[in-house]
């Protein structure tokens, strides 16, 4: 799943509580259960799982880690600083802008973890199994039929706004 849906819905499920910890738990739990959705992401297009490591994990079917193309890099970023941005400006002056934030921090964490800049941190136990239970719950949906991901997002996201805006 892109950032977006992760990011909101992150920031939507944080409005349960007034807790900054908790908002963050909120949001990185609920990564795994969309995650879990069939969706479309980059990956749907590359057959790439996560960018490459330095040790093996155990994949289901064979699958192993491949080294990201360079476009996806490109497409990441963008997404970025057009939700973050995005999200500050629609939710900076609500009174728990910070409790937001932190859902939404909790909602991409496990996608930066993946990231091949911090692909010395699963090394380390819990981060390691992290890594592994996102690629077990991951929904890989076949190329041919991306566009069923297509709506599952929108809807997310959609919802996740509509939340947030209420």
């Amino acid at each position: 799943m892109t950032i977006t849906p992760h990011f909101f819905a992150g920031a939507a499920i944080a409005n349960l509580t007034d807790n900054v910890l908790v908002a963050f738990l909120l949001g990185f739990f609920l990564h795994f259960v969309l995650d879990a959705l069939p969706h479309v992401d980059p990956g749907t297009f590359n057959e790439i799982k996560i960018p490459l490591i330095d040790f093996e994990l155990e994949f289901p079917e064979g699958k192993r880690d491949k080294p990201w193309p360079r476009w996806i890099y490109y497409f990441a970023i963008t997404e970025f600083l057009i939700v973050v941005t995005t999200f500050f400006f629609l939710f900076h002056h609500r009174a728990n802008f910070t409790i937001l934030s932190a859902g939404a921090f909790g909602g991409i964490f496990v996608d930066i973890l993946d990231n091949p800049i911090f692909r010395f941190i699963l090394k380390l136990p819990v981060f390691r199994q992290i890594h592994w239970l996102h690629h077990r719950v991951h929904h890989d949906l076949d190329p041919k039929k991306w566009y069923w991901g297509l709506p599952v997002q929108l809807i997310i996201i959609g919802v996740s706004l509509w939340v947030l805006l209420k």
